[in-house]
C-alpha cells in the first residue's frame, strides 16, 4: 500500500470515529443508536491500528533496501 493512500485511509478512520464519539449517548451506552456508534469508534481505531502497522512495516522495508 502506498504511503499516501495510507495517510489518506488514516485520516477517514480518525474522522469517523469522532463522528461516531459524537453520536454517542454517553446517558444510555447501550441504546441501539449508540450501540452502533460505539461499534464504528471501535472499527475505526481497529483500522487506524492497522493502518499504523503498516506504515511501520513500510518504513522498515525502505531500511532493508
Amino acid at each position: 500500500m502506498n504511503k499516501i493512500i495510507s495517510y489518506i485511509i488514516l485520516i477517514i478512520a480518525v474522522g469517523l470515529a469522532a463522528f461516531n464519539t459524537y453520536h454517542i449517548d454517553f446517558n444510555n451506552m447501550w441504546a441501539d443508536d449508540s450501540r452502533t456508534a460505539i461499534y464504528g469508534v471501535l472499527v475505526s481505531l481497529i483500522v487506524v491500528l492497522i493502518v499504523l502497522i503498516n506504515l511501520q512495516s513500510l518504513k522498515v522495508k525502505e531500511k532493508l533496501k
